[in-house]
């Protein structure tokens, strides 16, 4: 029984890690002293798929985040690019905790956010 347990895990682990963009499920960060910003990235994309695995329930996790998302006007930014509503939103506010607002941080957001998840670097 364990094992069939083990193996969900593992699957919905490697769901979630498939939805990444840095973090690949290393156990240290490949970024470190090479792209600041790729291993702030990579850390919020561990946390998030850790937090994801333990949980296994995105709106009670993230319910603050999303709706600060939203609020913010964001609900509907890069809507298509397959990174998760949740991940999304923690990275928005991670990145607007440096702002003097979340208002202030929307349009900075998204040029980051472009420039770090576009398809097309």
């Amino acid at each position: 029984m364990s094992e069939v347990k083990l193996s969900s895990s593992a699957n919905i682990r490697a769901g979630y890690l498939k939805l990444c963009r840095y973090y690949k499920g290393e156990a240290t960060n490949p970024y470190d002293g090479i792209d600041q910003n790729k291993a702030m990235l990579w850390f919020y994309e561990s946390f998030w798929v850790n937090e994801m695995c333990r949980v296994q329930n995105e709106v009670f996790v993230y319910a603050e985040y999303v709706d600060d998302y939203q609020r913010a006007g964001l609900g509907s930014f890069a809507a298509n690019d397959n990174v998760p509503l949740s991940l999304k939103a923690l990275l928005f506010n991670r990145y607007a905790r440096t702002a003097y607002s979340m208002a202030d941080a929307v349009e900075p957001f998204k040029e980051f956010y472009v420039m770090y998840y576009s398809d097309n670097p």
